[in-house]
């Protein structure tokens, strides 16, 4: 591993411990919508992420309804990914609303 990328592995690593495990923690003990939440908002970036690649791939704003079609037609393994992540995130917001009425 490139001796420079390691700090920011590990900072990288250090944050995502710290907004998961009191997310998680919440879960275990008295309620999932933190932790579904927290899913639900990293699942939303990874889509929009991969709807800015598909723009300068495809030279127009991608929708998170058509990422997973057009990744599947076109073989777009990050279209693909990025449809899979909206997809993640509708039904966890769905079931942080659930479990929270």
């Amino acid at each position: 591993m490139n001796q420079r990328r390691l700090p920011l592995l590990i900072i990288r690593s250090i944050t995502g411990l710290a907004l998961v495990l009191p997310a998680a923690w919440l879960a275990w003990t008295q309620t999932p919508v933190p932790l579904l939440l927290l899913i639900a908002v990293a699942a939303s970036l990874v889509s929009i992420r991969a709807g800015q690649q598909g723009e300068a791939r495809y030279g127009r704003r991608v929708p998170v309804t058509e990422m997973f079609a057009l990744g599947r037609r076109e073989n777009d393994r990050q279209m693909l990914f990025g449809g899979l992540a909206g997809y993640l995130m509708l039904a966890c917001l769905g079931l942080a609303l659930w479990s929270a009425l």
